[in-house]
C-alpha cells in the first residue's frame, strides 16, 4: 500500500508531476480526495463538474476538448502546490479517443515542472479503457496511473 501524502511529496520533486488515480464510479474517489485536501495544507480540491455548474460563462461541455482543459487548469489562480481534479469524467465522456491520448501525452511528456507549471495535478477519474490503462512511471519507477485501492486509507 502507498501512503498518498508520501506519493504527493515524491511527485512534487519530479520533472513530470501529474498523475491519475482511477477506480469505478461510486467507489470513494471523491471522499478520498476531499479528505486528502482537508488533512494537509497546500492541496486544492477542484470538483470540475461543480465548477462548470457554478461558472455559466464556461463553454458547453461538447466544446471542451483537451485543449480547453489544459488551458483551464494552467490558468487556475490558486496558491496551493497540489491540485486534485475530481469529477472530470463528464468531460472525458464527451471526448474522442484522440483527446484522451492528447491528455496522456501532455501528462507524460509536455507537462514539465517548473517549465510549464509549479503545480502537481492529480486527476481522480472513473476507470476508463484509455486513461486508466496507460502506463508510465516517475523517476523512481512508481506508476503515475494508479487504482485508488493502491493507496492506504486516509
Amino acid at each position: 500500500m502507498i501512503n498518498f501524502f508520501k506519493y504527493l511529496d515524491q511527485q512534487s520533486s519530479e520533472d513530470k508531476r501529474a498523475f491519475i488515480v482511477h477506480y469505478p464510479a461510486k467507489s470513494g474517489k471523491t471522499s478520498f480526495a476531499k479528505r486528502a485536501a482537508a488533512q494537509r495544507a497546500g492541496i486544492y480540491y477542484l470538483d470540475l463538474q461543480q465548477a462548470f455548474i457554478k461558472q455559466p460563462d464556461l463553454p458547453k461541455i461538447t466544446q471542451c476538448g483537451f485543449g480547453f482543459l489544459k488551458e483551464y487548469l494552467l490558468g487556475l489562480q490558486v496558491t496551493e502546490e497540489f491540485i486534485l481534479i475530481d469529477n472530470p469524467d463528464f468531460l472525458f465522456n464527451t471526448w474522442k479517443p484522440e483527446d484522451k491520448q492528447a491528455l496522456l501525452h501532455w501528462m507524460k511528456v509536455q507537462l514539465r515542472s517548473p517549465g510549464v507549471t509549479e503545480k502537481t495535478f492529480a486527476f481522480f477519474i472513473q476507470s476508463d479503457e484509455i486513461l486508466a490503462t496507460a502506463q508510465f512511471n516517475n523517476s523512481s519507477g512508481q506508476p503515475r496511473i494508479l487504482p485508488l485501492n493502491e493507496f492506504e486509507a486516509i
